[in-house]
């Protein structure tokens, strides 16, 4: 074992030397070690077979072992090795003119996303992405109805598991929008005050937002995340219902609380009500009137 780790040791130092050792070895590990673990098993077994008299010599095979295992669990398939690297490029959604609902589904491993209102008036683009994914295009797939669309909006590689994709998208406020994003790590900011936001679902692993409501028209908002870290605000001219559940959780706000995990909002005058629910297993959460 000993041997193993002198190995390993000496392997990183050469790649830090080489700037070779980057941010996304840490989430390959992560993943080839989800992907590959009972490996490690098999360096259990051949650690007992080495003290057996007469097998020593296994100690040496099994730490050369190990060394390239970790090696392989850092690196392969890496940017590095297989060439690729992030692509940078920008989309855009054309609405049918017999749209009046958008829904756009989003799905990324680790993504930035930010979405924020289209300075374009009396346009017909139902949103303008600009994206940045690790050696991966978007793939967006359509399906229109009389009256709505639906984009479906993934990798078209699994190579973007490798880093963090930065998506922007700028929506159009004179439309109606679903969005529904899956992320096992999302950190996000929804700037949705102009917009007209009918429906809005987060699901991941661990999910940070910053999230200002609709000051224009009345939105379902849910948040599923095992931990959830996000800060609201909630502009005066709307009513909001809040709804908290989590087993850990930390609620900051001035928002009257009902009981059974629901606060509400009463602006001075509003036209219309908006609904939030966050469910995780710990959550931090900031809510600002």
């Amino acid at each position: 074992m000993k041997i193993a780790m002198g190995l390993i040791f000496v392997l990183v130092g050469v790649l830090l030397i080489f700037g070779i050792f980057t941010g996304d070895t840490l989430l390959n590990a992560f993943i080839n070690l989800v992907n590959y673990w009972p490996i490690i098993l098999v360096f259990v077994g051949l650690s007992i077979l080495s003290s057996i008299k007469g097998l020593r010599w296994i100690r040496y095979l099994n730490a050369l072992l190990i060394a390239v295992f970790v090696l392989f669990t850092f690196f392969w398939p890496s940017p590095f090795l297989s060439g690729e690297r992030a692509v940078k490029d920008t989309v855009t959604l054309e609405a049918l003119e017999s749209s009046r609902s958008i829904e756009i589904q989003l799905n990324l491993a680790m993504a930035n996303i930010t979405i924020e209102p289209l300075e374009e008036e009396a346009s017909s683009k139902a949103a303008v992405i600009d994206y940045t994914v690790r050696g991966s295009n978007l793939r967006i797939e359509e399906d229109n109805t009389q009256l709505s669309q639906k984009f479906v909006i993934r990798p078209d590689s699994n190579i973007s598991w490798l880093g963090t994709s930065t998506i922007v998208m700028k929506l159009n406020p004179n439309y109606n929008y679903v969005l529904k994003f899956d992320s096992a790590v999302m950190n996000s900011r929804f700037d949705l005050g102009e917009l007209k936001v009918d429906e809005l679902k987060l699901n991941g692993a661990i999910i940070k937002a910053e999230l200002n409501m609709s000051e224009v028209g009345s939105a379902d908002i849910k948040v599923n995340a095992a931990i959830i870290n996000s800060v609201v605000f909630i502009p005066d001219n709307i009513r909001s219902i809040l709804r908290v559940n989590a087993a850990i959780k930390s609620v900051k706000t001035d928002l009257p609380y009902t009981g059974d995990g629901e606060y509400v909002f009463e602006g001075k005058s509003f036209d219309f009500s908006s609904y939030l629910s966050f469910d995780s297993a710990i959550m931090n959460l900031k809510v600002s009137d």
